[in-house]
């Protein structure tokens, strides 16, 4: 009887408790769905107010025009001409890069179960990205000091600023990819989510980075929209299960 008694006590102590356990880890999937939803929101909000600035200067800034080989005299001009504009939106992107790599990042550990493979190279893939993204805002801005200060900017250095930002849209492309395979995919938006995941930047950033058929610039504006409706379509996926959780 005794016995008995002490195996009954012994399977029911808290760190042996499923039930227990079970509640604990849907506390910190549902943590996890919160941050990344948090971060999802304030990517979008940062998304917006780059455009209003973008529309706020003249002429109007755009880290796109510097990410790409051009004429070392028009791109020293360009970046002279909107220097004020262009570090108020690499402030801004700065800001932008951390929401981005935390609602995916932390979405990918949410969802992780789903296929863990994926989520190791989605969630190693998008700190790279961000490191890419620190990486080319310093380039960029050292860039607009040298075209202020001496008047010009070498082509060797506009050619290294825009392989860093090719190959940054490329690890970003293939990490959405990963992380596609993480994501949900039984209800229609979620399968949406999935699928504008697989197809958006995967095609913008060879449009963009390569100029393939004369559609650089569709490219750019194709990247806007893939990541603004990725966002928000993952903030919606996520407002979900959060709510499940």
């Amino acid at each position: 009887m005794h016995r008995n008694t002490l195996i009954g006590w012994a399977g029911t102590r808290p760190g042996r408790d499923p039930v227990g356990q079970e509640q604990r880890q849907a506390m910190a999937r549902r943590d996890l769905l919160n941050v990344s939803l948090v971060a999802a929101l304030c990517a979008l909000a940062l998304i917006g107010v780059m455009l209003v600035l973008a529309l706020a200067y003249d002429p109007h800034p755009s880290q796109e025009r510097f990410e790409v080989v051009s004429d070392p005299e028009a791109y020293a001009s360009a970046l002279r001409a909107g220097a004020d504009g262009l570090r108020a939106v690499l402030f801004v992107d700065s800001l932008f890069l951390l929401a981005y790599a935390t609602a995916i990042g932390f979405a990918a550990l949410a969802f992780a179960g789903n296929c863990r493979a994926a989520a190791w190279v989605g969630g190693l893939g998008i700190l790279l990205v961000a490191a890419l993204d620190m990486f080319e805002n310093t380039t960029m801005v050292q860039s607009l000091d040298m075209a202020l200060i001496s008047g010009g900017v070498a082509l060797d250095r506009i050619a290294f600023l825009a392989s860093i930002s090719a190959i940054k849209w490329q690890v970003a492309a293939a990490t959405l990819l990963a992380i596609s395979f993480v994501l949900p995919s039984a209800a229609t938006l979620e399968k949406v989510l999935v699928w504008g995941v697989r197809l958006g930047l995967p095609v913008a950033v060879p449009l963009f980075v390569h100029g393939a058929f004369g559609l650089r610039e569709a490219g750019g504006l194709a990247l806007l929209v893939s990541m603004a409706g990725g966002f928000v379509l993952l903030a919606l996926v996520l407002r979900a299960h959060a709510g499940e959780a």
